[in-house]
């Protein structure tokens, strides 16, 4: 069941933004490179005959013929919909970068060919926004943060004004019964600048290795607001206090990652002619180095016009180490009809991603981690058609990934389609696009165990690319 990747609403605690989904999402299995690898998805680990073999199968350099230039933008349309207490509300966003930016070149040394290439690329891309809005009857972060500690100086909702202790104990009125607003936006991506060598072991055999330095930011805000649409709560009971003049809680949260990593791969490719390819790939751990600062503020607004305000923030630094990835694939190509059969697979056990150098509080979310966490697998299948007579390929593809939650809710694997295809605008110049849409749905938390909301992505990408070759 997916945790709330940044819940920071935790602020009756010592200030920490550290959940399984920070690392999470440094392991993510739903990238791609280029229009084309983006097309074919994980089958593509047994073509890689251009510049996406960086990021599929580095064996696949050997087969670039002479020298190869390629670059390429995508827009994306990030939409979401979130169900909060049978409502459901739905967002967007728009984002728009360069895909990736490469060479690669390979020569022949006597019997053997050997090929080198460095690349940039988009890995990841954060871009995203969500609200969700409802009328909360049963519950109130209110009353949540008033039962996280008993400790006056560390009980947000006592120094807001909003709890007191009575009869050493501490208490609210405001339980329920409020209109609860929400907007999250996040941003960023993860990229990497990848190089690569590769040779061939016999006529029919690759081997190639990369090395990639990731780098990027992500960045997460939320407004969030509780309101006495009702005016429940009228005045203030200055005894028991069974009652308080609240009007309206608002609630601002901010973090910002910096993230830098290292990482490496091997790869190895089969053929046998020109009609069959079998592709393995090892992915070695990613070691991330993550700084992080963040910030909490609130603002309680009370009938007679009284305004309580608290703010805190801090900084952490901490290390993550991402699992191996196993991949492989085959490809069976049909001279006689020009279609080319892409199937394949990856697995990441992802109950082997690890926090490092971090605090105690932190370290144990690895213990949650084994506890929560499985397998995940990604598999695939796609076709490339060589159209007859006229310079035009094109391609589809489906994907699917698993969650990597062992208990979670339908909807939580990641379907992913795609089409696309190429266009010859000469023997050497080759203009690609690309059309990607994702479907994911996961459990966020609003506070605490008692809310949540259902959050399905559905991102739209477009995406263009120009790859020339010089033989």
């Amino acid at each position: 069941m997916h945790r709330l990747c940044m819940s920071l609403a935790l602020l009756t605690l010592p200030l920490q933004a550290q959940f399984i989904d920070d690392a999470l999402r440094l392991a993510r299995l739903d990238g791609s490179m280029t229009p084309r690898s983006g097309a074919l998805g994980i089958g593509f680990t047994a073509l890689a005959d251009d510049i996406g073999a960086l990021a599929y199968n580095p064996a696949g350099l050997t087969l670039i013929p002479g020298i190869e230039v390629t670059g390429g933008l995508f827009f994306a349309r990030n939409s979401t919909q979130t169900s909060f207490l049978t409502t459901s509300t739905p967002a967007a966003s728009n984002s728009t970068a360069l895909t990736h930016l490469g060479v690669a070149t390979s020569e022949r040394w006597g019997s053997t060919r050997a090929a080198l290439g460095v690349a940039y690329a988009l890995d990841n891309d954060y871009e995203s926004s969500l609200r969700y809005s409802a009328f909360n009857p049963s519950s109130s972060i209110i009353a949540y943060w008033t039962g996280q500690t008993p400790l006056p100086r560390e009980n947000w909702a006592f120094r807001l004004y909003l709890a007191d202790t009575v009869n050493g104990r501490m208490v609210t009125p405001v339980q329920d019964s409020l209109q609860q607003d929400s907007f999250i936006r996040e941003r960023g991506g993860l990229h990497s600048l990848t190089g690569g060598i590769a040779f061939e072991l016999s006529r029919w055999v690759s081997l190639g290795f990369t090395v990639a330095l990731k780098y990027g930011r992500f960045t997460y805000s939320r407004d969030y607001r509780e309101t006495d649409v009702l005016n429940r709560y009228n005045w203030l009971d200055t005894v028991q206090f069974t009652n308080v003049d609240f009007h309206e809680l608002q609630l601002r949260e901010d973090l910002t990652q910096e993230l830098s990593g290292i990482t490496g791969s091997i790869g190895l490719l089969f053929r046998m002619g020109n009609f069959f390819r079998l592709g393995l790939v090892t992915r070695f751990p990613t070691f991330f180095q993550v700084r992080e600062r963040f910030s909490q503020s609130a603002i309680a607004s009370f009938d007679n016009g009284d305004k309580k305000r608290l703010s805190e923030e801090g900084q952490n630094s901490y290390n993550v180490r991402t699992p191996f990835v196993f991949s492989g694939a085959v490809a069976l190509h049909v001279p006689e009809v020009g279609l080319t059969f892409t199937a394949g697979a990856a697995y990441s056990d992802v109950t082997q991603l690890e926090f490092t150098d971090a605090p105690w509080e932190i370290l144990q979310l690895n213990r949650l981690i084994l506890e929560q966490l499985v397998g995940q697998t990604l598999w695939g299948g796609g076709l490339e058609w060589q159209v007859p007579t006229l310079p035009l390929t094109l391609r589809a593809s489906y994907n699917s990934i698993t969650s990597p939650y062992g208990q979670d809710i339908p909807g939580a694997t990641t379907a992913i389609f795609a089409a696309g295809g190429a266009l010859y605008l000469a023997p050497n110049l080759r203009l690609d696009f690309l059309l990607r849409r994702l479907e994911v749905s996961e459990l966020r938390r609003s506070y605490g165990d008692q809310v949540s909301y259902i959050l399905t992505r559905t991102p739209f990408t477009v995406a263009a690319g120009l790859t020339y070759r010089y033989r």
